[in-house]
């Protein structure tokens, strides 16, 4: 009987070469690059409260510069929650292919 060979190409050269798991060139893992985001994420809701409080002391007289913090603080929270949904859904989808 003969050997099983696996499936190769007409001239006998390799159709592709494995695929090796490699770090970034940057050296920051996924993990990393979401954390990053979580802690900035962080950083912008607590300067928002920062201005609120010190607009409630009557510290800041600039109502502009308390909205502009608490828009951008919602911006932030509304884009985390955008992508954990996406990360979510892709998530639930790779659960669900077949191997």
């Amino acid at each position: 009987m003969a050997d099983i060979q696996k499936i190769g190409s007409v001239t006998g050269q390799p159709i592709a070469e494995p695929l090796q798991h490699k770090q970034p060139a940057s050296g920051a893992s996924f993990a990393d690059a979401i954390k990053d985001a979580l802690q900035e994420v962080q950083s912008v809701q607590n300067d928002a409260e920062k201005a609120i409080q010190d607009f409630a002391k009557g510290e800041v007289k600039d109502i502009h510069t308390v909205v502009v913090a608490l828009e951008k603080a919602d911006m932030s929270l509304q884009t985390m929650m955008q992508v954990r949904n996406k990360l979510l859904t892709a998530y639930e989808e790779i659960q669900r292919m077949q191997v």
